[in-house]
């Protein structure tokens, strides 16, 4: 079902108050609820077409953090430094169905990927909770099923992502195949082939791909092509099927007790890869292959290490029109499993559309002394057709008794980097209104999409959290919007309030009763799609329990600017919240924990 939330502009109200005039909020909000039977979480929104109509979106059977990928060991390589509580409960979970942590951990996930669900979502095509969950072909009911982007080329509608094969006997023929299809008829797709298939003598087949962007670009020398960039296998991890073993070991699933074999994750060294889709009509191809978008990793070496024991990967977020592809390559700190550390990387082409060696986006460890020590990966996200770079860096030492994510813009033509949240924290209207500091030292902040106009959607640390956080729990985060042309931000569920004033100049201020968490994607309209929670009442509200979750669709009003959005802080629903957010109380604690980034996987050394 879809509930809109349909606010006019300013205007008269009705003749019983015909003086009483109504002031907008920046955003025209839209609760969205496909059809996920089968899951238990999500829908998280993955991307969305330029003309607003088509949105990407997957859910999960079991809860993951919505960061994690196996196929990117930097999204999962950090140990955990929180309370060994939090720790072992993010780790295996409670033994009681009245705990929300129950059956949601890392350990359940690695039980139940198999039954993860996907969903294209339509908003112009379907009504009343239709929704067109689109089966690729190829991907059964009881597979991983991943949609990551989606477009459109031409006038014809595309959506790519990746999957892993259906079952067969208890044995499936690969853990992960990337895929482009056509959402508008779920009736065929097309499989991007890895560059290694697998080694049939040490009993691993298949390969492995990930497909995350796909982009239409014209390079110098005028050619056009219909790229889809992600990661391809080129080797073994390890050198033999020890490591790929050790990660998928779906023979014992259930003896798990740590999650030192994530360590060995995805089994596969990896490649940034890109497959050109050079036909009109889908079922002229089934299968695509590729070719490199870099010809080697951050060591030098354009294959693997026989001596080395890291696992080498690298992968491409995304692309511009003219074919530079941003993302992330790996580099040995130290001779172990658990030894690469990733770095953000710049691919580009030359005039035919060739490329080689990937250059590394130093810049995004500016102001870091030791940087391999200090920062465990930078990553790039996207990039405008402008040649800005968006994305981020994960620290593996404390700041200020945290170890945070931060935002970092790069770009390229000017050859400078800018941190917008660099020990600082998002303030709300009321903290902007009152000309309160936004100084946090160790502040997080991590950038999910950039549009060609400059604006960032992510999430941050919520307005009053700036609790110390080793050896504690985890800050809740919030859903921001950042302009980097003027360098403002704001946190989106303040843009979504509306205000009235009454003939007798009273003022009232309507709070939605909204708290987002995350924001994953704008297009260069300002369309945001992000999920979070909405409250019944505002003890609720207040309390952070009895939240259903909600994914959202946010429409800017384009003859206003954000700073124009009636001010939430003095709506009944916000007046009085001065205090904290609750910690304690089971539900809604849980809630918001498994909600939370990613920096809560325990790591085992090794010396393999």
């Amino acid at each position: 079902m879809k509930y809109t939330k349909s606010i006019s502009l300013a205007a008269l109200l009705s003749a019983s108050s015909a003086y009483a005039t109504t002031l907008t909020s920046y955003y025209e909000y839209e609760i969205i609820a496909p059809d996920t039977t089968g899951s238990n979480y999500g829908p998280y929104a993955s991307g969305i077409t330029e003309d607003d109509n088509t949105f990407s979106a997957y859910a999960l059977k079991a809860r993951l953090e919505q960061d994690i990928d196996i196929g990117l060991p930097y999204t999962f390589n950090q140990e955990c430094f929180l309370d060994d509580e939090v720790c072992e409960e993010v780790y295996k979970g409670s033994e009681n169905s009245s705990n929300l942590s129950f059956e949601n951990a890392y350990q359940a996930w690695r039980a139940a990927t198999a039954n993860i669900n996907q969903s294209i979502i339509d908003p112009e095509s379907y009504t009343m909770g239709a929704t067109n969950n689109t089966k690729v072909e190829g991907f059964g009911d009881d597979t991983e099923v991943k949609m990551t982007d989606v477009v459109t080329i031409d006038g014809a509608l595309f959506a790519v992502g990746y999957g892993s094969a259906p079952y067969n006997d208890g044995v499936r023929e690969f853990v992960r195949r990337g895929f482009v299809t056509d959402p508008s008829t779920s009736l065929v797709s097309v499989s991007l082939l890895p560059e290694f298939d697998g080694d049939e003598a040490e009993g691993v087949e298949g390969g492995f791909s990930s497909a995350y962007k796909m982009r239409e670009v014209t390079y110098n020398n005028g050619t056009v092509k219909k790229l889809i960039i992600g990661n391809s296998s080129v080797s073994l991890a390890g050198g033999d099927s020890s490591y790929f073993d050790a990660c998928y070991n779906e023979g014992n699933i259930e003896d798990l007790d740590t999650l030192s074999e994530l360590t060995y994750c995805p089994g596969f060294d990896t490649q940034a890869w890109a497959w050109e889709y050079s036909g009109t009509d889908l079922f002229t191809e089934s299968e695509l292959t590729g070719f490199t978008l870099a010809t080697e990793w951050l060591d030098d070496n354009e294959e693997r290490d026989s001596g080395s024991d890291v696992t080498y990967s690298a992968a491409a977020f995304d692309i511009n029109n003219v074919g530079i592809a941003v993302g992330v390559s790996s580099f040995e700190y130290s001779d172990n499993v658990e030894g690469a550390r990733q770095r953000a990387i710049i691919m580009t082409p030359d005039d035919e559309g060739s490329y080689g060696v990937p250059t590394e986006l130093t810049q995004a460890t500016s102001g870091v002394s030791n940087q391999d020590d200090t920062l465990y990966n930078t990553w790039a996200k996207t990039i405008t057709d402008d040649n800005v770079v968006m994305g981020n860096r994960q620290y593996a030492v404390s700041k200020n008794i945290n170890r945070p994510i931060e935002m970092f813009i790069y770009d390229i033509d000017d050859d400078s980097v800018t941190f917008p949240f660099l020990d600082k924290k998002v303030l709300t209207t009321k903290e902007r209104l009152a000309g309160t500091s936004a100084a946090n030292t160790g502040a997080n902040s991590r950038g999910y999409d950039m549009n060609n106009n400059g604006l960032v959607v992510g999430k941050a640390d919520a307005y009053d959290e700036t609790d110390p956080v080793v050896n504690g729990s985890a800050r809740i985060q919030s859903a921001f919007l950042y302009d980097n042309t003027t360098g403002d931000s704001w946190f989106l569920e303040d843009l979504l309030c509306t205000q009235t004033v009454d003939e007798d100049g009273v003022v009232e201020v309507t709070h939605p009763l909204i708290r987002l968490q995350s924001a994953t994607a704008i297009n260069d309209n300002g369309v945001v799609l992000a999920e979070g929670f909405q409250y019944d009442s505002i003890s609720d509200f207040t309390d952070l329990v009895g939240a259903t979750r909600i994914f959202i669709k946010l429409t800017p009003d384009l003859n206003s600017t954000p700073d124009d959005s009636p001010n939430c802080w003095v709506s009944d629903a916000l007046i009085n919240s001065d205090q904290s957010f609750e910690r304690s109380g089971g539900a809604s604690y849980w809630l918001w924990i498994f909600a939370l980034p990613l920096m809560l996987i325990r790591r085992f050394k090794s010396n393999k």
